[in-house]
């Protein structure tokens, strides 16, 4: 995690025993106190055995989207299980632009 003012922060997240569950997620440990919201996500998958090549990168507005829809744990659970969290980012993007959005289509 990076903000805006350059606080760099990291964290875990662990799976849970059902599928697309999440057992937990530790809380984000800064190298400084962050004063300004998340400008860029960087997520990485590391497994038992090391890094799995997995890397997804969220922009400020994707992260915005997905802590003001409340699907950031789901966003988790996506990364961890294999499924699609880019899914959960576009879900929160498209709800927090309301009915409008969706006109013409």
């Amino acid at each position: 995690m990076q903000s805006v003012d350059g606080c760099g922060g990291t964290f875990s997240a662990y799976p849970g025993d059902a599928p697309r569950s999440i057992k937990s997620v530790d809380p984000v440990q800064c190298d400084k106190p962050p004063q300004w919201e998340v400008q860029q996500a960087t997520l990485s998958l590391i497994g038992e055995m090391g890094m799995t090549g997995t890397v997804v990168v969220l922009n400020q507005y994707q992260w915005r989207a997905l802590a003001s829809a409340k699907l950031v744990e789901p966003f988790y659970a996506a990364i961890l299980w294999g499924v699609s969290p880019m899914k959960e980012s576009e879900d929160a993007t498209l709800a927090g632009q309301g009915p409008r959005s969706l006109a013409g289509q």
